[in-house]
């Protein structure tokens, strides 16, 4: 994950948490360069027609 402040290609996750229904991942990250926090979103984007789903 890239760092929204700095451009930093590396990040840390410091806490991860799912919302009440688990469809939904937040995660708080650390930029070790610049050391700004943030918080991503994350939600599964399924491809529609892949065999497996």
């Amino acid at each position: 994950m890239r760092c929204p402040f700095c451009h930093n290609d590396t990040t840390i996750v410091l806490e991860t948490r799912l919302n009440q229904d688990g469809t939904i991942v937040r995660r708080r990250r650390a930029c070790p360069a610049c050391g700004k926090r943030f918080t991503t979103y994350e939600k599964t984007a399924l491809k529609p027609g892949v065999a497996g789903l």
